[in-house]
């Protein structure tokens, strides 16, 4: 294997358990590890850079960010380094589908998730699956895209209602990404964790095979593919073990540091 230089990880269900707080100990250490070995860690979540505070990290010190699924770069400091936000079109078409048939639609923007549709039932669904209800911000006022636009959105439906969506507005290039039975994370076509990862590394003067990547949802399946070496987590979707170079017991059992250690810590 080629030396790795950077690993990318995702968060909810690969660095920490689904509905769980925080990274554990041996998650922690494992990752510090590695970047005294000379190894820089980014984070490649769905989550938007404000979900990914101190006391979700708790210890754990990016060197940087892979934000709302590839829209937002951005450095250990906060500097954003690349950023690709929804454009009006995109948003008002899917807030429109979702209004008309009474479906959750929440945004992310630069300082908090807004549900312009459903906020109660964003809200608990995003307190259940993150351990953090408050981030989830009642924006049915539809108001704050005046100030910017989001980067990305999620979205509660059932799957013929996202087939429909795709299929009348196909032109826009909008990606229905499942994460969780009747959830989806909604992308523009240039987003991608995959995408803002080879943007970072572009940058930074690193290949995909100096690269290792670990994740566990259906968002994570082109990052793991273009990947130098691949880690899916058990128990995670089953689609990624094709892609996988290596199989990890579950973040519940600290399986991101099992592998780490077990694969390139020298």
């Amino acid at each position: 294997m080629t030396k790795i230089r950077l690993i990318a990880l995702d968060v909810d269900g690969t660095l920490v358990k689904r509905g769980g707080f925080a990274p554990t100990r041996a998650v922690r250490d494992a990752l510090k590890q590695a970047q005294k070995q000379g190894m820089l860690v980014a984070l490649a979540s769905g989550r938007a850079r404000h979900a990914l505070d101190p006391t979700v990290l708790k210890g754990v010190k990016p060197d940087y960010f892979i934000c709302a699924n590839g829209a937002q770069v951005l450095d250990a400091a906060g500097r954003q380094l690349a950023a690709h936000t929804m454009e009006p079109e995109e948003m008002y078409a899917l807030v429109d589908w979702c209004e008309d048939y009474d479906y959750p639609v929440g945004f992310s923007f630069s300082d908090g998730y807004y549900a312009y549709t459903e906020y109660a039932a964003l809200r608990e669904f995003y307190g259940r699956g993150t351990g953090h209800p408050e981030q989830m911000l009642d924006g049915e006022d539809q108001v704050r895209h005046l100030q910017d636009m989001p980067f990305g959105a999620c979205a509660a439906m059932d799957a013929r209602h996202a087939a429909a969506f795709e299929a009348k507005y196909g032109h826009l290039g909008l990606r229905f990404i499942p994460f969780a039975p009747g959830r989806y994370d909604v992308l523009r076509a240039d987003a991608g964790k995959a995408a803002g990862v080879g943007r970072l590394l572009e940058r930074l003067g690193i290949s995909w095979a100096e690269t290792a990547a670990f994740g566990d949802g259906e968002n994570d399946a082109e990052l793991l593919e273009a990947a130098g070496f691949a880690v899916a987590m058990e128990g995670g979707a089953q689609s990624l073990l094709p892609l996988a170079d290596a199989v990890a017991p579950a973040a519940a059992l600290d399986g991101a540091a099992a592998a780490v250690r077990e694969y390139l810590l020298e």
